[in-house]
């Protein structure tokens, strides 16, 4: 019997356009596999085709766009028999990038579908919202949330934005508990992944195992100009955690993070208000995913 396979769309991810791609996945896997398209008109619309497809018990749903799309999909998928399939057309496409799917060339996407191999990875939850590559509070977070206001995406927006409010941030006083420690600092950044990166290649975090059913913690304390400079060449060049002056890293299967009122906080690079209080846990091998 020949599989089925959804494809949801988004239109408006990304700075690529979706309909070369969609065309070269009906010449490459029409033969074998039967093709639904449907396209996302708002927010959150993703996640309500993604639980249909469930429902219809269709095996494997493909994304179209990137981490937003993928983290609406992936948070209906996760815990059942269907699985992820993505076609990274977003900006950062960090889970993709992770997994080995190639971000630059649709034929090897699309192979990877169709060679149709499985893989089931872990997930993390934020007082309970799913996010699949990181999650924090922090500077990450505050850019998160101005890129929001912004009406482009893309690196270079998103390098633009770091730089501006590089020199208006205040680290937060935060209070974090995990592995049966409590303690209160200040920091820059402090960010929990399942996942090596943010996307784009930038490595927070990069000896993480999306495996392993724990989350990798990132703790990133002020820093000056100079400083700034250094972190940044390694985190795209996979040793930011050297730096261990500034970096601190370790390992749990959840922690609870107690931030200042209204201090921002993502999951999956989309700003989310949460309550002061963040309860961060892994969710062991839960979501089924395509893979090279």
């Amino acid at each position: 019997m020949r599989k089925k396979i959804l494809f949801i769309v988004n239109p408006k991810s990304g700075t690529m356009h979706k309909t070369n791609w969609i065309a070269m996945a009906t010449r490459m896997l029409a033969q074998t596999f039967d093709l639904e398209f449907k396209y996302t008109t708002h927010r959150g619309h993703a996640c309500e085709l993604a639980q249909q497809a469930v429902k219809d018990q269709i095996p494997i749903v493909a994304a179209v766009g990137g981490d937003g799309t993928v983290n609406e999909i992936a948070s209906s998928l996760a815990g059942t028999d269907t699985a992820l399939a993505i076609l990274p057309l977003g900006s950062g496409n960090g889970l993709a990038r992770d997994l080995g799917i190639s971000t630059l060339l649709p034929f090897n996407a699309l192979e990877c579908i169709k060679k149709n191999k499985t893989l089931t990875i872990d997930y993390g939850r934020a007082n309970g919202v799913p996010f699949f590559c990181t999650c924090g509070a922090g500077f990450d977070a505050l850019v998160s949330y101005k890129i929001t206001q912004c009406s482009k995406r893309g690196l270079w927006m998103y390098v633009s934005l770091c730089m501006r409010e590089f020199f208006r941030y205040k680290p937060l006083k935060c209070t974090l508990e995990y592995n049966g420690h409590t303690e209160t600092r200040d920091v820059f950044v402090v960010n929990c992944a399942n996942i090596r990166q943010f996307g784009f290649n930038a490595y927070i975090a990069p000896k993480a195992d999306f495996c392993d059913g724990l989350l990798n913690v990132t703790i990133v304390r002020p820093f000056g100009v100079w400083t700034a400079l250094r972190l940044l060449v390694g985190l795209f060049t996979k040793h930011i955690d050297h730096f261990k002056k500034h970096i601190e890293t370790f390992e749990c299967e959840r922690i609870t993070i107690t931030l200042p009122p209204n201090a921002p906080f993502h999951c999956d690079g989309d700003y989310l208000a949460m309550s002061n209080t963040i309860e961060v846990e892994a969710v062991r091998h839960a979501l089924k995913v395509l893979v090279p």
